[in-house]
């Protein structure tokens, strides 16, 4: 959820920079969107990784 709500609030940002023309709030709104696609892409390879682990496991204890 982290990451979905800093890729909202990074667009915000951005766009509030572009009414603004704010440069620096475009780009620091571009950043904080991109922090927020890495959280949730970390996000979901943690539970991939932990699902295939435990499946790992299970073969092995069978």
């Amino acid at each position: 959820m982290a990451g979905l709500k800093n890729q909202i609030e990074g667009k915000a940002h951005e766009i509030k920079g572009r009414i603004t023309h704010d440069e620096s709030a475009q780009l620091a709104g571009k950043i904080q969107q991109k922090k927020g696609k890495l959280q949730s892409t970390l996000t979901r390879a943690k539970a991939n990784v932990v699902t295939q682990t435990e499946a790992i496991i299970e073969s092995l204890s069978s």
